[in-house]
C-alpha cells in the first residue's frame, strides 16, 4: 500500500498576552488510496487534538509518497510556494514571523 504525508494545523494554545500558538504537524499514513489516507489522518488528528486539548483546523493537505521504503532521510513532505521576494524574505515571512519559542 502507498504512504502519504498528511499535514494538519492545530491551535496549540494561547500565550498570556493573547497571542495564539499554532502547530503545523505532518504524519505518515499508510492507506490504499488518498481518500482512505485522509480519513485515517483525520481520525488520528482528531484524537491527537482531543488528547492534548488542541483545536484542529478542519482542512488537511496530503502528499502521496513515491513508493520507496521509508528510510533515514526519506522525504515525507514537499510543498511549492510562489513568492516574489527573495528566499530569505520568504523564509522570514513563512517561518520566523510567527515562530514561537520558549519564553
Amino acid at each position: 500500500m502507498p504512504w502519504f504525508g498528511i499535514r494538519s494545523v492545530y491551535q496549540f494554545g494561547t500565550k498570556p498576552n493573547g497571542v495564539n500558538i499554532f502547530e503545523e504537524r505532518i504524519v505518515c499514513i499508510e492507506a490504499a488510496d488518498e481518500q482512505a489516507a485522509h480519513l485515517k489522518a483525520r481520525a488520528e488528528g482528531q484524537q491527537y487534538a482531543a488528547d492534548n486539548g488542541f483545536t484542529r483546523h478542519p482542512r488537511q493537505i496530503g502528499y502521496e509518497q513515491d513508493g520507496d521504503p521509508l528510510i533515514d532521510g526519506y522525504e515525507v513532505w514537499s510543498e511549492l510556494f510562489a513568492f516574489e521576494g527573495s528566499l530569505e524574505e520568504f523564509y522570514r515571512r513563512r517561518y520566523e514571523q510567527f515562530a514561537h519559542g520558549p519564553e
